[in-house]
């Protein structure tokens, strides 16, 4: 009775985890193909390109404390793959 709620929180607060990952994963990667392109880049962009890096090393690491389940992860990329043919 009581603890129902905190495991549905739990849930969707990992799922918002997830999605943070992934979207922060494809901005990093992003970035990195466009500092590729260039050929001298200012340190603005190269600090960018370290905090985005720097972004997704904590959001991974607090997802793996967390030990979110494999069947989430794989339900939230399957969500990004719809999303990615959708556009």
């Amino acid at each position: 009775m009581f603890g129902r709620k905190q495991v549905k929180v739990k849930e969707e607060k990992d799922e918002e985890l997830m999605m943070l990952v992934y979207r922060v994963r494809d901005q990093m990667s992003a970035q990195r193909k466009l500092v590729a392109t260039f050929r001298e880049v200012d340190e603005q962009t190269k600090a960018q390109v370290a905090l985005q890096t720097g972004l997704f090393d904590f959001l991974y690491r607090e997802a793996r404390t967390r030990q979110i389940k494999g069947e989430l992860v794989a339900r939230v990329a399957a969500e990004q793959i719809a999303e990615y043919r959708d556009l």
